[in-house]
């Protein structure tokens, strides 16, 4: 009977240590994060490690289901403890995860009706974001048409030889239309336990830089235009850089400017520069978005098909257009005062403006790395005139839309 026992023992310690090998190899799913808004919600899952997964919608007569099925993927504590995430709006009823199968995450989307709705994924740490609208966007047309509509434009485009993103000269969908700006979004960089780059001689922390700018260029749209402005953070926060764009989209949006200040390993680079987003080779532009991207330096060329998948042709012209628009006349009224220089329009992939659905730049001001130009970021004066650069630069921009 013991030896019986003891074999038993031996046994189910086997399994035991077989079990928890197979979880310790298991991704988790750490957390789901939403910021819900009256329009638009976006829903965040954190998971520990690039994962497998489908997705699949379910119609019913009275709900529709849209659900991710998570492979080799458990759920944490704190997922177990959520439950159901409840919502009072009239367009999503609910979110809630479970363990479908031993080795199966499901995350459930319920509606109350279809709606449309995109995801994607982020690298480092692993994310899928779903953007979920409470709203048609392209109203009465149905998703499926809105699809179709796009092939059939991407093939015209083909045989016509639509032009593509390579000037001002080229006609995008908000030029043809003659579409207007009627609100903007400044969203200031950083904040709260992300103090951005720091000076290399006075220690200037970037995040109260560009606030600061941020609040004065904010003056400057509501003194002198009807625009509706808002901003990201209005104060010393912290706010992931997929809930900067989030705010943007609940805010329907038609112009997203990201501000920043930078930073550089040569002391003697300083100047102005404006970024719009796309895939770059350029060695300075990757490093700067690396800089930008906080912990998603080892995955800058990983986002080339990313960027295909969730950046509309229009919206880059745009974005290019406005980031000109930017550089040009915020350097050419600098200038009266100072001899700054011309860092340039540049292109690369930015995760604070991946999933903007409107034309998105991103500006470095300056950079904290070199002498003079920390001490001129320092100086009220100074950002006061970069604050009205940029509201000049944001006036071409409507005017030339006109």
């Amino acid at each position: 009977m013991k030896i019986k026992n003891i074999k038993f023992l031996i046994i189910l310690f086997i399994l035991v240590f077989i079990a928890k090998s197979v979880d310790a190899k298991s991704i988790l799913l750490k957390d789901i994060r939403y910021f819900s808004y009256k329009d638009y919600t976006r829903v965040v899952l954190d998971l520990s490690a690039p994962v497998r997964f489908s997705s699949k919608e379910l119609k019913e007569k009275t709900r529709v289901r849209f659900f991710f099925d998570l492979k080799n993927t458990i759920l944490s504590e704190k997922v177990k403890k959520q439950k159901t995430i409840v919502f009072k709006n009239s367009y999503i009823k609910e979110i809630r995860a479970g363990q479908f199968k031993k080795n199966i995450a499901r995350v459930v989307l319920e509606f109350r009706e279809a709606k449309e709705k995109r995801y994607f994924t982020l690298l480092h740490p692993f994310r899928i974001v779903i953007d979920i609208y409470g709203r048609n966007l392209n109203g009465k047309t149905s998703i499926k048409k809105t699809e179709k509509e796009k092939k059939q434009k991407t093939e015209k485009e083909i045989k016509t030889g639509t032009p593509e993103i390579s000037g001002e000269k080229k006609y995008s969908m908000a030029r043809q239309l003659s579409l207007t700006v009627k609100r903007i979004v400044i969203d200031p960089g950083h904040g709260g336990k992300d103090p951005g780059a720091i000076g290399r001689y006075y220690k200037t922390k970037e995040k109260k830089i560009v606030l600061d700018i941020a609040r004065r260029l904010k003056f400057y749209l509501k003194k002198y235009t009807k625009l509706e402005v808002y901003m990201t953070r209005d104060k010393d926060v912290f706010i992931p850089l997929e809930q900067r764009t989030a705010f943007a989209n609940s805010k329907r949006a038609d112009l997203f400017i990201s501000i920043h200040a930078n930073a550089a390993a040569n002391r003697k680079i300083y100047g102005f520069s404006t970024f719009w987003l796309n895939f770059t080779t350029d060695p300075h532009s990757i490093r700067i978005a690396a800089s930008e991207n906080a912990s998603s330096q080892r995955s800058i060329w990983e986002l080339k098909s990313l960027l295909k998948k969730i950046t509309l042709t229009s919206k880059l012209i745009e974005s290019k257009i406005f980031a000109k628009k930017i550089q040009y006349n915020t350097l050419k009224y600098i200038r009266r005062y100072y001899r700054y220089p011309d860092y340039g329009v540049r292109k690369a992939p930015f995760y604070v403006l991946i999933g903007a659905s409107m034309p998105a730049v991103l500006v470095e001001t300056g950079f904290l790395s070199n002498k003079t130009n920390e001490l001129l970021l320092r100086s009220s004066r100074f950002r006061n005139r970069i604050a009205f650069g940029i509201y000049k630069g944001i006036i071409a921009y409507i005017d030339s839309l006109r």
